[in-house]
Order: C-alpha cells, then structure tokens, then sequence
C-alpha cells in the first residue's frame, strides 16, 4: 500500500491511532529477576526448572511469574522518546513519540511528526483524559470512559500505566493458567471483555510476546506485541524495540524504537491549552 503523507486533516486520526497503540501497547517488560540485556527469543539449553533439586520446582516458577503479575513496580518516574513507524486503514507515516509518567498520578505524551513540528500533546490523569490537536487548533477534553471506548478495553489509569511500563498485569487479579514448556512458559487470563496472554523466557522470566484479546459490541481487538532488544537500566529491564500487530475491526501495525529512556528523574508536563482552540467536550 502506498504510503500516505499525514495532512492535517488525517492528524486527528493519526492522535487517536498512536495514542492506542502507543499506550496500550507499547511495552517494557520489568523485573530484577534477569540483569542482563537479552534478546526476545534467545536460544536456552537448560531451564531453570532442571537445575532445581525440589520437586516443587514447577510451583516455585508459577509463584514467582504469579508474584511478577500482580505486584505494583517499583519507581517513581519514566521518560521516553521513540521513534514510531505505523500503518493503518486510516493514515501511514512516521512520527517521534515522547512520554513522560509520574507513578499514579500523569501520562503525559507529545507526537512530533517531520521538520520537528509537534503536531499533538496529550495529559492523562486519574479521571481526564486531555487533548491538543495543534495542526488543527482544537483541545478535546474526556473522561478516562472515553479513553476506554477509544481502546475497547476496560482499563483503569493504573491499566494504562502498567502496560505502557510493560508490567503483564490482568483486570479484578484474574485467575492464571500456566503452560510450562523447556524454555518458555505462557500465562493466559480471562475476564468478561478480554482474554490475556503472555509468553515468558523460561530462563529469566523475561517478557517475549503479550496478546490482548477483546470484544465489545461485536469490535474486536486482537493486538499481539513482540518484545526485542532489552536493555537494563536502574536495575529495570526495557524493552528498547517492539513490533506490534493489530487485528480485527480496526487493523493497524506499528514498530517502536526507543532511542532515550530512563526512571526515577525528575520530569515536568508542560501542558496549556491556546485561548484560540476549539475547545471539544466527550
């Protein structure tokens, strides 16, 4: 398909579709477990599981991955730049993607497309979600409902920062379904709306691949994102490389390469609104 340039028509679009995948699929996997940089689908030739002389050793592997899941992460602070290669029905182009976090409290996320000119800024709040379309002077202020229905998956603020993190979190600490193979192990969940799967190495529990399945209203969503070249930081381990596929009624790819990151530093999130802008209410 021919590549299309983004005009400001189509930036709207382009906001909404880098703003889905962006932050509900863009992912780092965290864990003290593993402090070396790997590769997604290294190759093992001996488990963990062999090397351990208790016959729970299976129990052991399905406590501690349990444990990684459901426990909070530990930091403070997150800075990101990407850059953002994407494909969908609605726009294709390139984009360079900013994100900044305080841990319970903002996301805060500005995409800057060709010739440095940022074309959006969004804040994100515990209850709001806010808006800037500077290509188009416009502000759209919502509820975090309405970030909800943009995604199709029921996520709370915490949903959201736990997976632009990477943390493999599941909705309500729904039940896990374990399945120990030699070198990997899968972890899947379900809740009423939404299916999970993540796929560990089985050597240092390092995240290789999570799914997201959901249905709502007959709108699939089918988004798989595979994990590549980690590297420790802060004793974290990140995910610098994701490639990520979206199936379903709103079909989209995206490759993510993250070019700075780091935890724990002080950020600001500059965030005004022009007296100029039409100003929209979800």
């Amino acid at each position: 398909m021919a590549n299309k340039k983004i005009n400001q028509q189509q930036m709207n679009k382009v906001i909404l579709s880098t703003l889905i995948i962006g932050l509900i699929f863009t992912a780092c996997h965290s864990t003290k477990m593993a402090q070396r940089a790997v590769s997604s689908q290294p190759v093992v030739t001996q488990s963990p599981a062999e090397k351990m002389k208790t016959v729970d050793s299976a129990a052991i592997i399905k406590d501690s991955l349990a444990y990684l899941i459901n426990t909070p992460l530990d930091f403070t602070t997150f800075y990101g730049k990407a850059k953002a290669d994407f494909n969908s029905d609605r726009a294709s182009g390139n984009a360079t993607v900013y994100i900044r976090m305080q841990k319970d409290s903002v996301i805060w996320i500005s995409i800057t497309g060709p010739l440095n000119i940022e074309g959006a800024r969004v804040l994100i709040t515990q209850d709001s979600v806010k808006i800037i379309n500077k290509l188009e002077g416009t502000a759209q202020l919502s509820s975090i409902q309405h970030l909800q229905q943009i995604a199709r998956l029921p996520f709370s603020f915490t949903d959201f920062e736990n997976i632009i993190l990477g943390k493999p979190s599941v909705l309500n600490n729904a039940k896990l379904n374990f399945d120990l193979k030699p070198d990997s192990i899968k972890v899947s969940a379900q809740e009423s709306s939404i299916n999970y799967l993540f796929s560990f190495l089985r050597s240092n529990f390092i995240l290789g691949q999570s799914r997201f399945i959901a249905n709502s209203n007959n709108n699939l969503v089918d988004a798989n994102i595979f994990y590549n070249n980690y590297q420790t930081i802060n004793g974290i381990n990140f995910s610098a490389n994701r490639d990520i596929a979206v199936t379903g009624s709103a079909p989209m790819k995206l490759q993510l390469s993250f070019k700075e990151y780091n935890f724990n530093r002080p950020q600001t999130f500059p965030f005004t609104i022009s007296k100029n802008y039409d100003i929209k209410y979800d």
